[in-house]
């Protein structure tokens, strides 16, 4: 029986789109390629401890948050087959504890303002034009713990 042939029939006849296919079935090949490498039982298709260890071996390898809620998405697709299949009976992998945690916009670099800029930016949240309260407090708050 080969799970990752199966599975990729499942996922056909569950009607995934063929790019969604292939990002599944390459990310649940990597991860029995980890087991391969690393697992003490060879025949084990998922379980908890080998999930969290590989999720920890992505992260000792620097793969990028998004790649690696990516990764487990698919990972959690394939343990729900595996229990419908009844070759597992747990779910293991439950996105909101699995997926990692991101801050919005922490992936990018921030840049300060110069203190020519914040001195622009006070000057136009105090002119005449029509600034929204919400946006006036933010700039105003903003450029005052720069300042301090």
């Amino acid at each position: 029986m080969n799970l990752v042939q199966d599975f990729e029939q499942w996922l056909e006849e569950e009607g995934k789109a063929p790019s969604t296919i292939y990002s599944y079935i390459g990310d649940v090949e990597g991860f029995q390629y980890y087991l391969a490498e690393k697992a003490a039982v060879k025949k084990q298709s998922l379980s908890r401890f080998a999930f969290e260890r590989y999720k920890q071996h992505l992260l000792d390898e620097s793969f990028v948050t998004a790649t690696i809620n990516k990764k487990i998405n698919s990972l959690k697709v394939f343990n729900d087959f595996l229990r419908m299949k009844g070759i597992v009976k747990d779910s293991y992998i439950h996105m909101k504890r699995a997926r990692l945690m991101v801050a919005s916009g922490s992936e990018h670099v921030v840049t300060a303002l110069s203190e020519k800029e914040v001195e622009v930016l006070l000057f136009y949240l105090e002119s005449p034009r029509k600034v929204r309260i919400r946006n006036k407090l933010i700039g105003l708050f903003t450029s005052k713990q720069e300042f301090e």
